[in-house]
């Protein structure tokens, strides 16, 4: 069992953490792909209407600096999790410093479009319980939940 506590600098320790569960956690920065199609243009999508100068402009300026906010809160979370320890027992521990929640809470909904987008979920799909975790599109699936969950409970420990 997952124990979570926030600790007096504000920080939030995770220990326990199940090794597939852990694992499942490292993917959190490689589940949104942005070189596919489809996730680039669910993040980055052009303005609706615009001429040609416009969504170049918007292309050589406004995408990068996004592409950049992306890419630190994936690369901060990737450093918590490296941070983290692995016990005797097969679990894992790890913190999140209070300047890295932000970052935590991008990356999670960073995932969770990319993997949706690349998978084609549909809500019926979403609220179902995942099957097989061998396939791919239902372990797709799982991590969805987990990243969803997860970005629940960190948003309500901020409240």
């Amino acid at each position: 069992m997952v124990n979570v506590r926030i600790l007096h600098n504000g920080a939030v320790s995770f220990e326990g953490v199940e090794a597939p569960l852990f694992h499942i956690l490292q993917q959190i920065t490689t589940a949104a792909d942005l070189s596919d199609p489809d996730v680039e243009s669910r993040f980055f999508p052009m303005p609706a209407e615009e001429s040609d100068e416009v969504c170049q402009d918007w292309k050589a300026y406004i995408q990068p600096e996004l592409y950049a906010g992306f890419q630190a809160s994936r690369e901060a979370v990737d450093a918590d999790l490296r941070r983290g320890k692995k016990k005797d027992d097969g679990t894992a521990s790890f913190v999140i410093p209070p300047p890295h929640m932000d970052h935590w809470l991008s990356a999670l909904n960073q995932a969770r479009l990319g993997l949706a987008e690349m998978h084609h979920f549909t809500e019926k799909d979403m609220g179902r319980a995942p099957g097989d975790p061998d396939d791919p599109r239902e372990y797709a699936l799982i991590q969805l939940n987990v990243y969803s969950t997860m970005q629940e409970w960190l948003i309500g420990t901020l409240d």
